[in-house]
C-alpha cells in the first residue's frame, strides 16, 4: 500500500570550513542527513567570517560555496545567502553640513543589494540568513534592512519561486527582539520570515505574543529547549505556526524531535510532521513523499519544486 508523509525539512545548518567550523558539506552533509532522518536541509554560511563571493584562498566559504552544495544535491539542499546589510550606498549626504540632505552623487555601489540579486537570480539560492547580533544591525532598521526586503520581494516575483528569510532572534541583543522582527514581517507580508530560536531564551515571554496573527512569521524552534513557553500560541494558532532546525553542526539532531513533542504532545503525529517539515514544504510547494507501507519510509522519492 502506498502512503504519504511530509518531508523532514531542517531549517538551520551552518556549512563551511573556517576557524570556528570545519564541516565539509560536499562530503559530510548527506551522510549526516541520512543518519538523522532529514530529507531536505536548509544551509547557510557560518556567521563568523562570512563573505559574499567565494575567495580563491578558501573555496569552502561564501555564497558561491552554498550554491555549489545546493546544486550538487538539488533534491536535498536549500541554500540561503548571507549578506552584509551595511554595504549599501548612502542615499543622501549627512556631512558636510552644506550638503546635508542632498542626493548622494559619489560613485558608490549598493554591494549588498547586488549580491542579493546575484545570489537569487544567478546562484539560485532561496533567500537570506541574517544575524543582527553578530553582524551588528537592528533588524527593523528602515534605512538598512527595508531596502533589502523590498529588493527580495521584487526578486521573488522575478524568479517565480517562494523565498524566505531566517533571522537569528533569541532576544539576546537590542538588535534582534521578536517585537522588532514582527514589525518587519508585518511590513513585508509577501516574504516568509523564520524567527530562529523563537525568542529563546531572553525573549521567551514575548515571542509568541508578537508573532500571533502575522501569517508570514513562523516561530522556528531551533534550540528552543523550553517550547512550553510558546504553548499559548500553539493552542491559538496550531502546529502551522512552527518550524524547526538543528543549528548544526553545533547541536545534536536528536534534540529536535524532543522539542517538538514537548510542544505538541506525544500522540499528535500530524502536528509533529507539520512542524518537522510539512509547514515549510507547503510554503515552498514541495510535495509529500510517497512510500510503500512495507518499506522504510525514508526510501521515498524527494522532489524539490523549482530545482
Amino acid at each position: 500500500m502506498v502512503k504519504e508523509r511530509w518531508p523532514v525539512i531542517d531549517t538551520h545548518y551552518h556549512t563551511g570550513v573556517c576557524l570556528i567550523n570545519t564541516f565539509d558539506a560536499e562530503k559530510e552533509l548527506i551522510p549526516w542527513m541520512d543518519k538523522n532522518g532529514v530529507d531536505i536541509q536548509v544551509i547557510f554560511q557560518v556567521n563568523e567570517g562570512f563573505v559574499h563571493k567565494t575567495p580563491d584562498w578558501n573555496p569552502y566559504i561564501g555564497n558561491d560555496y552554498i550554491s555549489r552544495i545546493q546544486h550538487k544535491f538539488p533534491d536535498r539542499v536549500i541554500g540561503l545567502c548571507t549578506i552584509n546589510p551595511w554595504l549599501q550606498a548612502p542615499k543622501t549626504y549627512n556631512w558636510p553640513k552644506s550638503k546635508y540632505g542632498k542626493e548622494m552623487d559619489l560613485p558608490i555601489r549598493d554591494e549588498a543589494l547586488e549580491e542579493l540579486e546575484r545570489s537569487i537570480l544567478e546562484l539560485g539560492l532561496w533567500g537570506i540568513k541574517l544575524h543582527p547580533l553578530e553582524h551588528d544591525f537592528e533588524i527593523n532598521n528602515k534605512s538598512i534592512i527595508y531596502p533589502i526586503m523590498e529588493k527580495l520581494t521584487r526578486l521573488q516575483e522575478k524568479c517565480g519561486r517562494k523565498l524566505f528569510v531566517v533571522v537569528h532572534c533569541a532576544g539576546d541583543s537590542v538588535n534582534n527582539t521578536p517585537t522588532q522582527l514582527a514589525q518587519v514581517a508585518a511590513d513585508f507580508p509577501d516574504i516568509l520570515f523564520l524567527m530562529a530560536h523563537a525568542g529563546y531564551m531572553r525573549a521567551f515571554g514575548t515571542a509568541g505574543d508578537v508573532a500571533e496573527g502575522i501569517d508570514n512569521l513562523k516561530l522556528d524552534l531551533t534550540l528552543n529547549v523550553t517550547p512550553t513557553t510558546l504553548k499559548p500560541t500553539y493552542e491559538k494558532e496550531g502546529a502551522g505556526k512552527f518550524v524547526i532546525g538543528t543549528d548544526g553542526p553545533f547541536d545534536l539532531a536528536t534534540t529536535k524531535r524532543l522539542i517538538v513533542r514537548d510542544l505538541t504532545g506525544e500522540d499528535d503525529e500530524e502536528a509533529v510532521e507539520l512542524v518537522m517539515g510539512g509547514n515549510m514544504a507547503e510554503y515552498l510547494g514541495i510535495p509529500k513523499i510517497k512510500y510503500e507501507e512495507q518499506e522504510d519510509e525514508n526510501r521515498g522519492k524527494i522532489s524539490l519544486a523549482g530545482n
